[in-house]
């Protein structure tokens, strides 16, 4: 097998083993034994099993984001609610088809908390994300970062419980019940 096919082969690897055991579950040797290749080719190609593990979650991540662009792309309706509602179902809809990537990014914000290094990455990250979804959401930047943490909120729901989705409609609602709060 020729180097880049080794890479290539790490990298798929590593996503199997992402979405099968999770970040912290994941070894060195489970990786190198599902791409077919020695454990030093992980060294040679990333350095580390963690920084394989990242690439591949950035890959995933990736490809998550060309379906956040897909939804973007879609007529979604005239209206700033109808645009809301259109999104966050399309986006709940793409967390309930792949649960275990949700899973594995929850794992990694709890490493973060105990690694300064990855949490000052994984922070950079989310505010690359805030500013994504304010603008397929169609919001400002502000309310962009309350979507993110409506979205973790809805996203750790449903992970801990596949039938406890948020629907669009509900969720308005109850911002708009908590807005009332603040006059």
């Amino acid at each position: 097998m020729r180097s880049t096919d080794n890479r290539a082969a790490l990298l798929a690897a590593a996503r199997t083993c992402l979405r099968d055991k999770g970040y912290a579950r994941t070894s060195a040797r489970d990786v190198a034994t599902t791409a077919g290749v020695s454990l030093a080719a992980i060294g040679y190609h990333f350095g580390s099993k963690e920084a394989l593990l990242d690439a591949a979650l950035v890959d995933a991540l990736r490809d998550w984001g060309d379906v956040l662009e897909a939804i973007g792309a879609e007529d979604l309706g005239a209206s700033p609610g109808e645009r809301f509602r259109a999104v966050w179902e399309r986006v709940m809809a793409s967390v309930a088809d792949d649960r275990s990537l949700w899973a594995v990014q929850l794992e990694l914000v709890a490493a973060a908390t105990r690694d300064p290094e990855r949490a000052a990455a994984v922070s950079a990250d989310n505010a690359h994300a805030r500013a994504a979804l304010a603008e397929l959401f169609g919001v400002p930047d502000a309310q962009g970062a309350l979507v993110q943490m409506l979205l973790l909120g809805a996203v750790s729901r449903v992970l801990l419980d596949p039938d406890d989705t948020v629907g669009a409609d509900e969720l308005l609602e109850q911002v708009s019940a908590l807005g009332a709060l603040a006059a």
